[in-house]
């Protein structure tokens, strides 16, 4: 099985740009390919499809369980036949493992936007969980779906993606840890600080409603507030050094 999706599909399936972001945040999508000459016209409706394929199969997923859902279902929902589901998916299990590598491959694509600006540490974690947080209420399906069905993944993919999460530890561990060393956190212990970050963003998906009282920016930028307070952060990120 190919574990890692082409560098084109993670953002084309993932809905990573939030609107009043900094320009820098943009990410391809699978109709920016046509618009930039990076792509022919069939290889757009590909990406087309096979997005179509899996956002739709993660909301099946996230509502009726793997196990519960049948490709049968898949294709009447979208409106094709199942040999059309097989073109571009081998089978279930394929769409689910395509769902949980662009899930766990998520936080890393947020990092590598916001760990690319010329930004200190306060204001780089701020970022950070903000946009992670925003990304995370965007695709609950897809988040809903990685942790309830984890271990329907196969031993190859299971791997993948626990090197995925071991090297988002790492990452982050290493800001939290050069925010501490330039005196801009107060940390006693990185790991543990890292885990709670990550968690607390994490189960967003288990209770944030858009049709709640606080809307998705509304959270995510609370919870990067509290994240700075949790490492005791000595400037925020709009004040300078």
């Amino acid at each position: 099985m190919r574990v890692h999706t082409s560098k084109r599909d993670i953002p084309s399936i993932i809905k990573l740009e939030e609107p009043d972001l900094a320009e820098g945040t943009k990410v391809p999508s699978a109709s920016d390919a046509k618009a930039d000459g990076s792509g022919s016209i069939r290889e757009e409706l590909h990406l087309y499809r096979r997005e179509r394929i899996l956002s739709t199969a993660a909301g099946l997923f996230s509502q009726k369980g793997y196990s519960g859902a049948s490709v049968s279902e898949l294709a009447n929902m979208i409106g094709v036949t199942k040999p059309f589901i097989y073109y571009y998916m081998k089978n279930k299990q394929d769409i689910l493992e395509q769902i949980c590598i662009a899930t766990i491959d998520l936080p890393h694509l947020v990092m590598n936007e916001v760990f690319a600006e010329d930004l200190s540490p306060t204001g780089s974690l701020y970022n950070f969980v903000r946009r992670f947080a925003w990304v995370q209420g965007q695709n609950q399906n897809y988040v809903s779906v990685f942790f309830r069905e984890e271990l329907n993944l196969s031993p190859e993919v299971s791997q993948y993606v626990t090197g995925q999460r071991r090297k988002f530890d790492e990452r982050l561990e290493d800001l939290l840890t050069k925010g501490a060393e330039a005196g801009d956190f107060r940390i006693d212990d990185v790991p543990v600080t890292a885990r709670a970050i990550a968690g607390m963003i994490c189960w967003i998906f288990t209770w944030f409603r858009p049709e709640g009282r606080l809307t998705l920016d509304d959270v995510s930028r609370h919870f990067a507030d509290l994240t700075l307070n949790m490492v005791d952060a000595r400037r925020r990120p709009d004040q300078p050094a």
